[in-house]
């Protein structure tokens, strides 16, 4: 595909306006230090999620609540920590719970408190310099209540809800923070020195329209794929330390909640360097006469309600809710076969903790390289991932042959690679795809959206695969997953981008404030 094919004539009528509008205002041009400023957060935050959420938090919960649950069976008795496929239950309030499932409660309430955050703050964020100012806030609140791990001594397992805490505050910040990143995608892309250059020289007729939409995406993807590559390679380096810790010593709790602290102090560390040197990219000024607590709430009730004008954007929400359900399943279905089928110990699980985010960070380069040397659009290359993903879930159900399909233990480690290769570029793409279908200055509001989409979504896919494998064999669970990759291949095929682009832009002009009456 050449850049002339990009996109149809009624897109480069919007691009024309775009550039027409930007030329007029006297471009913004970035230097190199803003965007490593904006950069910098990913490697500074992405090692909680792969440090913190994916491989410590659940061990040190369960720890924690089982060193001050009672034996299920008698409750008159100490949970017995030494004894293979113990059942404890520790008293939360006036509920009993299984100690096993305290890290999944909290998590969920995590993700439910999410969605009320993101829809508080999202529409709020696009004006003014709030979008900064609350990743900021959100990153400090983060890093603090990780950093707080430490101070649970090895002794004070009655400090567990503590911990349970600790993990609800540092999550629901870091969620919101990371929403709040990704809505600089579109306004860094904009104002980057090769876009900006690109739109000047079509103003002066030296460029065509198609060749500025060319450039403005294929900018997108490598700052995605940047931020996303440096984000798990800082995340990786934090984990192996953090095993490191564990190992001198003697694997303890106490040494994972070191290394959950250490990537608590990174955190708050580096995100200096973003406080000093990210743009603030400030949006149009908020109404002095507009209610902060409800003014999100009513510009997003306002912007569902006009749904049908957005719906190329919508169709593409939808495909990645599923997506991102079918990717998050597979990781927690291979968990729980690893554990049940292979008996994996923690080390082997936290090589596997390792393996897969740095498969991710090669994967992320691998298909930026694909889509640059052929020439595809995000929506191509999301398509093509997506379609490679399906082999995951695939080959295991191949396992009922007997033969291979994770049928023996050393088929794990080449799985995961494979896995870690799609999951990386699948992120990264689908940010930049969506990214292109939100309406101009509404980016925080819309990426809010796409954050409850994500998050939202991880609780169907356990749910519904447990009951599968609750009287079957565990491969029957990956039946659900393979739907849950396949069905969003026919939605995103389905999107209409160009049209998409075109009615986010007319969406941006005829719904502001002033004439929606926020």
């Amino acid at each position: 595909m050449t850049k002339t094919e990009y996109i149809d004539e009624g897109v480069v009528a919007d691009v024309k306006k775009d550039v027409e509008t930007s030329v007029s205002h006297n471009d913004k041009v970035l230097s190199k230090r803003e965007i490593q400023g904006w950069l910098a957060y990913a490697v500074a935050a992405e090692p909680y999620s792969v440090v913190v959420i994916s491989a410590l938090a659940p061990i040190v919960l369960e720890a924690l609540a089982s060193g001050y649950g009672r034996q299920t069976h008698d409750r008159s008795l100490p949970c017995d920590t030494k004894v293979t496929d113990y059942k404890c239950e520790v008293l939360v309030g006036s509920l009993w719970l299984d100690t096993a499932s305290f890290s999944l409660y909290c998590i969920s309430v995590s993700v439910f408190l999410q969605a009320f955050v993101f829809i508080s703050m999202g529409a709020l964020a696009d004006h003014g310099t709030r979008r900064k100012t609350f990743l900021m806030t959100f990153s400090f609140i983060g890093s603090i209540s990780t950093i707080l791990f430490a101070s649970i001594t090895s002794t004070a397992y009655n400090l567990f809800w503590f911990a349970g805490v600790l993990v609800i505050i540092s999550n629901v910040a870091f969620g919101a923070s990371w929403v709040l990143y990704y809505a600089f995608i579109p306004t860094i892309t904009r104002d980057h020195p090769e876009v900006v250059e690109v739109r000047q020289n079509v103003s002066r007729g030296l460029e065509s329209w198609t060749d500025y939409q060319f450039v403005r995406d294929r900018v997108s993807n490598s700052l995605s794929s940047h931020s996303m590559a440096v984000g798990y390679g800082a995340g990786v380096s934090l984990l192996i330390v953090a095993a490191g810790i564990a190992v001198a010593m003697g694997q303890t709790t106490y040494s994972l909640q070191l290394g959950i602290a250490l990537t608590g102090v990174w955190w708050f560390c580096v995100s200096f360097f973003t406080l000093k040197y990210m743009p603030a990219q400030p949006g149009t000024p908020l109404r002095g006469n507009a209610n902060l607590f409800l003014y999100s709430w009513r510009r997003l009730g306002r912007t569902l309600y006009e749904a049908k004008s957005l719906k190329e954007t919508f169709k593409y929400l939808i495909s990645w809710f599923i997506l991102s359900d079918g990717s998050s399943t597979i990781i927690s279905l291979a968990i729980f076969m690893g554990k049940k089928k292979f008996l994996l110990n923690n080390t082997q699980l936290m090589i596997g903790a390792i393996i897969v985010p740095f498969a991710a960070l090669v994967g992320t380069y691998l298909w930026l390289f694909v889509q640059r040397r052929c020439k595809l659009t995000s929506k191509q290359t999301l398509l093509w991932i997506s379609a490679l993903f399906c082999v995951v879930p695939i080959y295991v159900l191949i396992g009922f042959s007997g033969k291979f399909g994770l049928v023996y233990e050393i088929e794990i480690w080449p799985v995961l690679v494979y896995f870690g290769l799609m999951l990386g570029a699948t992120q990264s793409f689908s940010r930049v795809l969506y990214a292109s279908l939100i309406p101009k200055g509404k980016e925080s509001e819309f990426f809010s959206l796409y954050g409850i989409t994500d998050k939202s979504s991880s609780w169907l896919g356990p749910l519904i695969t447990g009951a599968i494998i609750e009287n079957n064999d565990t491969r029957w669970g990956f039946v659900f997953p393979l739907a849950m990759m396949i069905i969003p291949l026919a939605i995103i095929s389905w999107v209409d981008v160009e049209r998409g682009i075109k009615d986010a832009e007319k969406f941006s002009e005829e719904h502001t404030d002033d004439k929606d009456g926020l």
